[in-house]
């Protein structure tokens, strides 16, 4: 019963969150299947933010600011146990980059995001969410081989 209650809140926020079109502010959004002392751990680059106020204004307004056309999510798994639960796809989704988001250049060419999210839930709504991009990827899909410039300037 809780890892059926965990799924339905993840479910739930998908699909709050998922098309970036609710008509919403972006804070009343997110309280939709939120609590308001939300902590979310970012991927490595990005880093964690605490609060629905403090991720909005931290990580979720600017990423959803920097990209565009964004796909329907793609999840191969969608998974709950007690109170955690989580989903992943490769891709996750879709999106052209406008510019701006960890410092690069825009682009005209989809980006796939492969992301695993994982969960957890406090009550009826998500408290915590551990989230895992894989940037590396992403980054190249936009012709940009981080590892390959990391090796280049280690090497001068």
């Amino acid at each position: 019963a809780e890892g059926r209650a965990t799924l339905a809140a993840i479910n739930a926020m998908i699909g709050d969150l998922g098309t970036w079109q609710s008509g919403l502010p972006l804070e009343d959004e997110l309280a939709q299947t939120w609590h308001d002392d939300m902590i979310w751990w970012g991927p490595a680059g990005i880093g964690a933010t605490y609060t629905i106020g403090r991720y909005a204004k931290q990580h979720s307004g600017p990423f959803r600011a920097a990209f565009t056309d964004r796909s329907k999510t793609r999840h191969i798994a969608r998974l709950a146990e007690g109170h955690y639960g989580g989903f992943f796809g490769w891709p996750n989704f879709t999106a052209k980059h406008r510019g701006g988001f960890m410092g690069m250049p825009a682009s005209d060419t989809p980006g796939e995001m492969r992301v695993i999210d994982i969960y957890r839930r406090e009550g009826d709504k998500l408290a915590e969410n551990w989230v895992f991009i894989d940037l590396l990827h992403f980054w190249k899909t936009q012709g940009v081989d981080i590892l390959k410039r990391t090796v280049e300037i280690a090497g001068r």
